[in-house]
């Protein structure tokens, strides 16, 4: 005797009872899917970038926001260091490679960051370049940049095009452009999958340029002078990678210490942000996914036993024929079965096909690429779980279905 196919066939004839019950499963696995999916990607992405740099040093302020704003490109910086700050951290031999960022103009909402050419050198963890070139070459002049991924396939720009910057951070109508320094593209990146593929790459020297004629104008203007040389320029923050991630501690301490800045070490500033922001947010998803898959279970074991007391004469009918006990009720938790991975399935395609059109929004908004169809081990667990519930609440009608005699339901029928 076929179960399943039996128990698909009573489903087909009850077809919207069991699409009701199929949707109200897959919701709950949906969200469980979608949450669980996204913290593990998002956790993956945001490592990867915090794990390119061991400090951070920048302005006062917050250390995640300085990390934020100097690796990921999304919050405003927390102020300036003197350059020459820059420049003893690298003469320091426990550093293997840093190098100074520079903040202040975008384009299209894309931040220009000015550095040193030397930036493009940074390393992996495994020693290779973290950098490749898609298409051109690492500046020359000093108004020459460098495009990520990202901004060249959004922007349209190809090599030797030119374009200008618009101050601020953030792209906002009427802001002031600076049509007097145009800047001209002399290579573009290759993806790689991290907040740098938004980003354009510029001099530092460019950065000053700028920004100290804006100055000299404004005060030519109110009638006073600013005066500015190597001595007094400044950079927005420092990123640097140490000779041993051991020595993150220490030289964290120094820089505080040292200098009138902070020094932030990414990797614990964004495991704090992870656990204490998106931790909370995700837990409580899940526990609403939780109550969600908790209800579609008693909607299954209800929806069975429903359909039990309604056909009580055709399982009499099949006790009659022969039938044993035994069978009737495994046809009763097939169609449990059946309802519960229908729903699993279904709420597991929802979940990721939704990450999936996600994912452009995600990586234009920071830059980091997520793999909407991975399925973390978290995940299957939880999808376990709720399998054997599904299995767990077709055991009652199943046991009910056991317990009865032909005689009890033809009587019962009438």
């Amino acid at each position: 005797m076929n179960f399943f196919f039996m128990a698909w066939q009573y489903l087909k004839f009850r077809w919207l009872v069991s699409l009701l019950t199929i949707f109200g499963i897959s919701t709950g696995v949906a969200l469980v899917c979608a949450v669980l999916a996204l913290r593990h990607e998002s956790e993956r992405a945001l490592s990867r970038d915090a794990g390119l740099y061991d400090l951070v040093a920048g302005g006062k302020g917050s250390p995640l926001q300085l990390v934020l704003s100097s690796v990921y490109h999304l919050d405003s910086p927390t102020g300036n260091i003197p350059y020459k700050e820059y420049e003893r951290i690298r003469s320091d031999p426990r550093v293997e490679w840093a190098a100074p960022v520079g903040l202040g103009d975008n384009y299209l909402g894309y931040r220009i960051i000015g550095t040193e050419k030397h930036f493009f050198d940074l390393p992996d963890r495994e020693g290779n370049l973290f950098f490749e070139l898609a298409e051109g070459d690492v500046f020359q002049d000093r108004f020459d940049v460098v495009l990520g991924s990202q901004v060249a396939q959004a922007s349209g720009l190809e090599i030797g095009d030119s374009f200008f910057g618009t101050h601020g951070l953030i792209e906002v109508a009427g802001a002031e452009v600076h049509r007097d320094f145009p800047y001209r593209v002399s290579g573009i990146l290759a993806p790689s999958g991290t907040a740098q593929d938004r980003a354009i790459f510029g001099t530092l020297k460019s950065v000053w340029e700028i920004h100290e004629t804006e100055d000299l104008l404004h005060s030519a203007i109110q009638g006073s002078a600013i005066m500015a040389d190597h001595k007094t320029r400044e950079t927005t923050a420092i990123l640097v990678r140490l000779e041993t991630p051991g020595l993150r501690l220490w030289m964290a301490d120094e820089i505080r210490e040292g200098t009138d800045g902070i020094a932030a070490i990414p990797i614990n500033e964004i495991m704090r942000f992870q656990q204490g922001i998106l931790g909370p947010v995700q837990k409580i998803l899940l526990a609403i996914a939780g109550v969600v898959v908790a209800v579609s279970c008693l909607t299954v074991l209800i929806t069975l036993h429903q359909a039990a007391e309604r056909r009580r004469r055709d399982i009499a009918i099949l006790r009659s024929l022969g039938a044993y006990r035994r069978e009737v009720a495994t046809l009763v938790f097939s169609e449990g079965l059946l309802l519960t991975g229908g729903g699993i399935l279904l709420g597991l395609l929802i979940g990721h096909g939704g990450m999936a059109i996600a994912v452009d929004y995600f990586r234009e908004a920071t830059g980091l690429i997520l793999n909407p169809w991975r399925i973390p081990s978290d995940e299957l667990y939880a999808l376990l779980i709720m399998a054997l519930s599904g299995a767990l609440a077709s055991t009652f009608p199943a046991i009910s279905s056991y317990r009865r005699t032909p005689i009890d339901d033809l009587q019962l029928s009438e």
